[in-house]
Parts: structure tokens; sequence; C-alpha cells
């Protein structure tokens, strides 16, 4: 019996990166994976995947930053199952660096949407499914930026900070039907984008593992591990936490 047997489990982002190999793992000890995200095709992948190593894994169209779009995305998975055992929201992205005196607002307004907005959005279809049914864990998914400050990254900040936020204020709001909700605040990990500008610009990655006391970047399966964990019966006793995973940044 894996960890999550038979545990029907949402994966919003998993179309790449730290969502994909979470959203693996997850399968890999049983749970039922459904994978969101704009990139379709990606998530069709990742389902296929899944399948072919003998999980069960199907993706559905999301936009998380469309109401409509996150409401069809919950619609169609509580169809096909009935139910919503867990959910990890990993939702968010930067637009760039600048002073806030040339951040435009637009920018301001796309990078809130991109990482808050799309996380409310996601909650707020998930807590409705699992209150009615009495159980539930979610994970979203912050940033060692929700929890320090990066110059040049206000609106990235601001979001991340809110995401954490967002996910205490409900964690208190929903104890009381049984639901589990935490954050995870992920400093630099190993993604695919991790390596690419590692490729380009070593200097830039080289200057920010200076600053973890570990020395290195975190791996996309140490996130993954920490997620399955909070979403699993091991974590029962947790509710709004922010789980920092910076190799001891934060510390500092």
């Amino acid at each position: 019996m894996g960890y999550l047997q038979n545990r029907v489990v949402a994966v919003i982002g998993g179309s790449s990166g730290m969502g994909r190999v979470t959203a693996l793992a997850l399968a890999r000890e049983g749970a039922a994976v459904v994978v969101g995200a704009r990139r379709q095709q990606l998530c069709k992948q990742v389902a296929s995947e899944i399948r072919a190593a003998g999980g069960q894994g199907e993706a559905i169209a999301l936009d998380a930053t469309d109401a409509d779009s996150v409401a069809e995305f919950f619609r169609v998975l509580h169809e096909r199952h009935g139910r919503l055992d867990g959910a990890f929201n990993n939702v968010g992205r930067t637009l760039g660096s600048s002073s806030i005196t040339e951040t435009t607002l637009e920018r301001f307004e796309q990078t809130l949407a991109f990482n808050l907005r799309s996380t409310f959005l996601c909650l707020q279809q998930e807590v409705r499914l699992m209150r009615d049914q009495g159980h539930g864990a979610i994970v979203n998914n912050s940033s060692i930026g929700g929890s320090r400050g990066f110059a040049g990254l206000q609106d990235y900040c601001a979001a991340k900070w809110g995401v954490v936020g967002l996910t205490k204020a409900v964690a208190l709001e929903n104890a009381a039907h049984n639901l589990r909700i935490n954050v995870i605040a992920p400093g630099l990990v190993a993604t695919e984008r991790f390596e690419l500008i590692r490729s380009q610009q070593p200097t830039i990655i080289g200057d920010r593992l200076k600053e973890i006391p570990l020395a290195r970047p975190g791996s996309m399966a140490e996130i993954a591990e920490t997620v399955l964990w909070l979403l699993g019966p091991a974590s029962g006793f947790l509710t709004g936490a922010v789980i920092p995973l910076d190799g001891g940044e934060c510390a500092k």
C-alpha cells in the first residue's frame, strides 16, 4: 500500500518543474493524480508518464487565473472521481525585475494574477469540495520571497506574502471542517529554469548559492517529498504552517 493509496489529488501547475515531479511522486504512492495547467499538451504527457508507470493519471485543461476555467476543472474532476482528498497549488511566476518606480501597473497586476489570484481561485473550489466530504489536505506553493524581500521583485514578493497570509486565514477558517491547509516556501531549487540560468549566467547562481547555509540548491524531489508528507496522514496535526525549503536561508 502506498502512502496515499486510493486518494484523489489535484496538482495545479503540474506540467513541468516541481509540479511535474510532485505529480509523478504522488502517483507512485498510490494517488489518482489529476494534473491541470495552461500547457495542456505537457499535462497530457505527465499523465501518460504516470499511466506508463502503472499509476492513475489524467489531465484536465485549466487556466488558474480564470475563475470559469478553475470552476470547470474542479467540476469535471468531481464528476469523474466523486471526491477530492488532496491538492497541490503549484502556481506562480515572476515577470522580470525592476525598481518600483519602473514597474508598470500592468506587470504588478499580472504578477498578482499568476501568483495570488490563481491560488485563491483554486483554494476556493478545493475547500468547497472538501467541506462537503468532511476531510482534505491542501498545500499551497509560496516562495522564500513570501518570507523575505528581494530588491526589484516587489510585485512577486507582495504576491507570495499574500499566499502565506491567505493560507493561514483559510486554514483557521476550515480547521473545524477537518481540512488541513499548509504552505511551502521554497528557496533556490534546481528546476529547468535554474539549469538554464546557470548555463547562461553562472555568476548569478554562484552569488545566490553564497546566501544559502547548505551551499546548494534544493532538488525538485525534495520539494515533492515534503508535499507528499503534508498531504498524508503523518502530518495530521499540522495546519496553517509555513514550511521553509530554503537550505537555511531565512533562518539567517
